[in-house]
């Protein structure tokens, strides 16, 4: 028997939930619905000269926290297929100061001061193209 699992913020609340499933049986959602209050942000990449999915980037913030970075991956086995934006927790931060994006092209950009508790989408050539707050 196979099984997966996919990791995504489902109902756009700024934390991640899971949704398992096995071969031959049903998929189960678990919404982390725990009372989160921390702050967190959102970043869909779009590839433009590199790959349209931006796989292989890697995206670094930087806020009064400290520093964080993770690459752009997909599936990781046979069932499973997580949302390929990646999400930064940001506990009490309100603002990141600093985002870069390392693209598979060899490309960097920066973009700086972007509000906490919201989805954007950085486009490779244009920057941030679009954003929306949280549903919290």
């Amino acid at each position: 028997m196979a099984r997966g699992a996919a990791y995504a913020d489902i109902d756009h609340d700024g934390d991640l939930d899971i949704l398992i499933t096995s071969n031959h049986g049903p998929a189960y959602l678990f919404r982390n619905d725990g009372g989160n209050k921390n702050k967190f942000l959102c970043i869909r990449a779009v590839g433009t000269k590199s790959n349209r999915s931006a796989i292989g980037a890697v995206v670094r913030i930087e806020s009064a926290s400290g520093k964080q970075w993770t690459t752009v991956r997909s599936g990781s086995s046979y069932c499973s297929q997580s949302d390929l934006a990646v999400t930064f927790g940001l506990g009490s931060d309100p603002v990141v100061t600093a985002l870069e994006i390392e693209w598979p092209s060899g490309a960097k950009q920066k973009l700086t001061n972007i509000a906490s508790n919201q989805f954007i989408t950085v486009d490779e050539e244009k920057g941030i193209v679009s954003k929306s707050a949280s549903a919290k």
